[in-house]
C-alpha cells in the first residue's frame, strides 16, 4: 500500500482535517486497500489534540469525528516511509527539503500536486480563527483532495 502523509505546522488544524477527509474520500471510492495515510506537524507538540474548531467543523460539516486525533511530530521515518507527502505551504515543503533533500521527488504542496493555481499557492492556517475560517479551510482541502484522488486513480 502507498502511504500518503499530510503535513502542516502543528498537526492540530489543516493536516488532521486533510487526513480525515482523505480517509473518508478513499473509503467512498473503495480505495482503502490501496492507500494508508497519516498526518504530522513540523513544529507539533506531541499528543496535542486537534483544535476545538477543527473538531467541530469536521463533525458538523462532514460527520467525521477527529476528537481522538493527537499531534505527531514529523520525523525521518515519516519521510522515508511515505510514498507521497502533501504539505500545506511552500514554506513547509522548503523546510522538509532542507533537511531531507532526498525526498524532493515526493514532497508537494497540496495545490501544486492538485494542479490548482488560484493565485495563492498555500492553504492558509486557520489556527486561532473562528468556525467560518476553519470551514472554508476544510472546504478548500476537500476540493483539492477530490482532484488529488482523481490524479492518484489515473496514475
Amino acid at each position: 500500500m502507498k502511504k500518503v502523509l499530510f503535513v502542516c505546522t502543528g498537526n492540530t488544524c489543516r493536516s488532521p482535517m486533510a487526513e480525515a477527509l482523505f480517509e473518508k474520500l478513499i473509503n467512498e471510492k473503495g480505495l482503502n486497500d490501496k492507500f494508508t495515510y497519516k498526518s504530522a506537524g513540523i513544529y507539533a507538540f506531541e499528543h496535542d489534540p486537534a483544535t476545538y474548531e477543527a473538531i467541530e467543523v469536521m463533525k458538523k460539516e462532514y460527520g467525521i469525528d477527529i476528537s481522538s486525533h493527537r499531534a505527531s511530530v514529523l520525523d525521518y521515518d515519516d519521510i522515508m516511509d511515505s510514498w507521497l507527502i502533501l504539505v500545506m505551504t511552500r514554506h513547509h515543503r522548503d523546510m522538509i527539503l532542507d533537511i531531507y533533500p532526498q525526498a524532493a521527488d515526493k514532497v508537494y504542496t497540496m495545490k501544486s500536486f492538485a494542479e490548482v493555481d488560484d493565485g495563492n499557492p498555500d492553504i492558509s492556517d486557520p489556527f486561532g480563527m473562528d468556525y467560518e475560517v476553519y470551514k472554508n479551510c476544510a472546504n478548500e482541502i476537500e476540493r483539492l483532495l477530490h482532484k488529488i484522488i482523481d490524479k492518484l486513480i489515473k496514475s
